[in-house]
């Protein structure tokens, strides 16, 4: 049961923030951090994407954007990205990442997830959607391995 999760985007400001606040809404007891293969280090969660979650009663104000790197990498035992494109260059940068880094939409549907950043309002909106029910499936999964 993996117990430190990772989620990576491009930039860090959208849906990787995002998909960490939504699944610590969640209220699993597990160590989920995020960051970006192309970060905007040091910025703040992007204000569309934080009106969306603000709508949903979650939060990622106190989220810093940073740059994915080994150690970050070393230390996840699950990897989830938003694109197959990131889960190719994760393991290009990581091959023993093989086996702990996968696609979040793998079990709703396998589509990547698009990136709303500097979109309308609705993308943000329909990116969460797409990670809600992503990450509804991932925490049946991770809690029926719970003792």
């Amino acid at each position: 049961m993996p117990r430190r999760i990772l989620f990576v985007c491009k930039g860090n400001i959208c849906r990787s923030p995002m998909a960490a606040a939504m699944l610590r809404q969640r209220g699993l007891d597990l160590d989920i951090q995020s960051a970006g293969l192309a970060a905007m280090e040091g910025f703040p969660v992007d204000p569309a994407a934080e009106r969306t979650l603000l709508a949903h009663g979650i939060s990622a104000s106190d989220h810093m954007a940073r740059q994915i790197n080994s150690a970050i990498l070393d230390s996840a035992e699950l990897v989830l990205a938003m694109e197959k494109r990131h889960v190719a260059a994760l393991l290009a940068l990581s091959p023993a990442l093989r086996g702990r880094v996968f696609l979040l939409s793998r079990w709703s549907g396998g589509s990547d997830i698009a990136d709303p950043y500097g979109r309308s309002q609705e993308k943000f909106d329909l990116a969460y959607t797409l990670m809600d029910a992503a990450i509804d499936e991932w925490k049946s999964r991770l809690t029926v391995a719970r003792p």
